[in-house]
């Protein structure tokens, strides 16, 4: 039914005598013509005058035309359907594809709507056209049912979508909890189950947990979870594999009551680079898939542990405190050099190499006077390089030797005396979350540091850097002074800190060791806290690369796509578009040479389709102007994975929980041909009327204008056709 209605900015009586007026003056102008012409031509004169006046003046009151249609739209139904290689298994009683194919056919969801709203998902979704059960491929590596849910719920409203009707075994393993997103749907939801609902007999390997970087020669604790269903008697063995060589195995005893397993392997990495770690069981007979029964992940295995190098200008108690808190930080390995009297070390000249490998550097009052200025030249050039710096001043100290460090350190010295003093730390509240000064994470780690014994200190004055940060400052007699006393700062992917005090054994033996004697047993060590977390504090993302290629994933299944991700940056760390990056894999009957494309503010992509099953290893480096800007390299698999065959069985719970909460039904394939008149009969799945409403501004249209115009355009030829004065 539709309704016309026509407003106007002003009185439609107004309008009417406006208009009466204009004809009444049209009338008065053609009363007597000169010459006199026939009636005929006069009133049509008249008519048109009449007509342009009356035009231009309804304009002036901007009419508005209003239409309201009302129709009703027809209810739209939601196919969604499970495209994820779990629904090409063959169960104990059924095959999976053909149990799908019957049930779409029986349920004859396109009958009901031919313009029905059609979703493949797995690990995402694709709506298609002229939806054929050839469309389903089959081959999705995982299954997520929220993400279609969410898409119906999306467009449950702008589409019209009354009900679902939803395929699938149920067994997702990816995305959010499908229940939730459902009760927000306010649609129900029809659940086609395929598969069979009981534990098919099967053994897999669940899962790999274990560290992501090891150290050679250091023991690496690898856990295996396991589950068997349907085996109850005997053992079976778990073998673990670094790179497809055996290297360990266990055997675990089944039990009647028992589906899940962990075992644990002892891994003793021996050569570095990115190793694959593969568990495996053995199939067994009357087991419906062998595909499940290995698992693999990457660890990055290191040359050796995490090298930090400490250089002091003499023995002294803090050399020694400090480094024996540094050791018992796991897989921390550190290399002293303190001088001898002159410009010798006891350990030896440091070669260039020891500071290229080390992570991090440590200076204990170094330099002195004696100190040798290659060696000083060697720290600034590695520190220019991104290596952090931790300084801890000592009365030898001598600034003019540390100028060249200072362009990395976070302050610039203004002057100093060796005259010494005895200076407390000063720890201002807004420093509570500060991570160099976390003992137990409370805010009572702040009177904790301002109550710690006096370190030593000379009259050293300093200016801090404007990206720098201080951490603490000093109290002399108990009085606050602005004299920085830790400060940190992070500029530019160069970390640095600097203690600007000496005898941090005193936070040791006069602090804690004090506490103790007294009986306070859980008296909290703040010189290991400080240096633990400054020692952490420097090194993350030390490893950060001007250049960063990967593989969105680890391990690919057969005709899986392959896509390289890389990030590049220059030395400022500012992203750069303009870069050439190529990637060159190794792996399969011969290499492949890949050029990245630039996807803007420093990404780059590529993608590999076809990639054969097989262990690959890439390397990737970036030039700009034919000048290399850095490289990166990693691995990836290509072949069956797990995770599709971690769960056989159809999740029946979770489909009548989703069919029961939202006000549909669950079948089973079966029972399938009941869809149809059940949806039928819903109340729900019923048109809506959808009222819409029109407005057109008359007076905005250039044809009432142009019309006025013609008017005035034809009267005005007329006039001259008959000599009108």
């Amino acid at each position: 039914m539709n309704s016309y209605s026509l407003g106007l900015a002003g009185s439609w009586w107004l309008v009417v005598l406006i208009i009466l007026a204009a004809a009444a003056f049209a009338f008065y102008s053609y009363r007597v013509t000169v010459p006199p012409v026939s009636s005929g031509r006069r009133s049509l004169l008249l008519f048109l005058r009449t007509l342009a006046i009356s035009l231009l003046l309804f304009v002036l009151f901007e009419p508005v035309l209003n239409i309201v249609r009302s129709t009703e739209e027809p209810p739209h139904l939601a196919v969604l359907l499970d495209n994820s290689l779990s629904m090409s298994f063959k169960d104990a009683q059924s095959d999976r594809r053909e149990s799908f194919k019957s049930s779409l056919n029986s349920a004859k969801p396109f009958d009901i709507d031919e313009s029905a709203t059609t979703l493949l998902f797995s690990d995402d979704i694709k709506r298609v056209q002229n939806f054929t059960f050839d469309s389903l491929k089959l081959k999705g590596q995982l299954s997520d049912i929220s993400k279609p849910l969410n898409y119906v719920l999306q467009n449950a409203e702008p589409d019209n979508l009354r009900a679902a009707l939803l395929i699938t075994d149920g067994a997702f393993n990816s995305g959010n909890n499908p229940l939730n997103q459902a009760e927000l749907i306010g649609r129900p939801l029809y659940i086609i189950g395929i598969g069979d609902s009981t534990e098919p007999r099967d053994i897999s390997v669940q899962s790999i947990v274990t560290n992501d970087v090891a150290y050679i020669e250091t023991t690496l604790p690898v856990n295996v979870n396991v589950k068997s269903a349907g085996f109850t008697e005997g053992s079976i063995t778990v073998v673990l594999k670094d790179n497809g060589a055996k290297i360990a195995e266990q055997i675990i005893s089944l039990k009647t009551d028992q589906q899940l397993y962990t075992t644990s392997f002892q891994y003793i990495p021996k050569q570095e680079g990115i190793r694959k770690l593969t568990a495996e069981i053995a199939p067994r007979e009357g087991e419906i898939t062998t595909k499940n029964n290995a698992a693999s992940e990457f660890v990055k295995v290191l040359k050796t542990k995490r090298q930090i190098v400490l250089f002091a200008g003499a023995p002294s108690p803090d050399v020694s405190f400090i480094r024996n808190e540094i050791l018992k930080e796991k897989g921390a390995e550190i290399q002293t050099f303190i001088q001898k009297q002159g410009a010798e070390f006891y350990e030896g000249n440091p070669g260039a190499g020891v500071l290229k490998e080390a992570e991090l550097i440590i200076l204990i009052g170094f330099p002195n006077s004696a100190s040798p200025s290659n060696v000083i030249q060697q720290i600034a050039q590695e520190a220019g390089n991104g290596k952090p710096v931790l300084f801890v001043l000592s009365q030898q100290t001598d600034f003019k030797k540390l100028q060249p460090l200072e362009a990395y350190l976070p302050f610039t010295t203004v002057s100093s005396r060796p005259q010494e003093f005895l200076a407390l730390a000063d720890v201002k509240q807004d420093q509570a979350s500060n991570p160099l000064l976390k003992i137990t994470g409370t805010d009572g780690d702040i009177a904790v540091w301002n109550q710690l014994p006096p370190l030593f200190r000379t009259e050293t004055f300093v200016k801090v850097k404007p990206e720098s940060e201080v951490a603490a400052t000093i109290r002399v007699n108990n009085v606050p002074l602005a004299e920085p006393l830790i400060v940190s700062r992070s500029f530019q992917r160069s970390k640095s800190i600097a203690l600007l005090g000496y005898g941090l054994y005193r936070w040791k033996l006069a602090g804690q060791a004090a506490d103790i004697f007294k009986g306070k047993t859980d008296a909290p060590d703040v010189l290991n806290a400080f240096l633990q977390n400054s020692s952490r504090w420097l090194t993350a993302d030390n490893d950060q690369k001007t250049v960063r290629i990967r593989t969105n994933k680890k391990l690919y299944t057969s005709g899986e796509r392959v896509e390289f991700i890389a990030q590049v940056y220059d030395a400022a760390y500012t992203p750069l578009d303009n870069a050439d990056v190529r990637v060159k894999i190794n792996g399969g009957k011969s290499p492949r040479d890949i050029v990245m494309q630039p996807i803007g503010n420093g990404r780059y992509t590529a993608n590999l389709d076809g990639m054969p099953e097989g262990d690959y290893s890439f390397t990737g480096d970036a030039r700009q102007n034919s000048r290399a800007l850095g490289s990166d390299n990693g691995r990836f698999s290509v072949g069956e994975i797990a995770l599709e065959y971690q769960n056989l069985r159809m999740n029946v719970e979770l489909l009548r929980a989703l069919a029961e909460r939202t006000g549909g039904k669950f079948y089973t394939p079966a029972q399938a041909a009941a869809f149809k008149d059940d949806l039928l009969k819903s109340k729900n799945f019923a048109p809506r009327p959808v009222t819409k409403r029109n407005e057109f501004a008359l007076w905005n249209l250039p044809w009432l204008l142009g019309a006025a115009i013609l008017a005035f355009a034809l009267e005005w030829f007329l006039r001259k056709r008959s000599g009108l004065i």
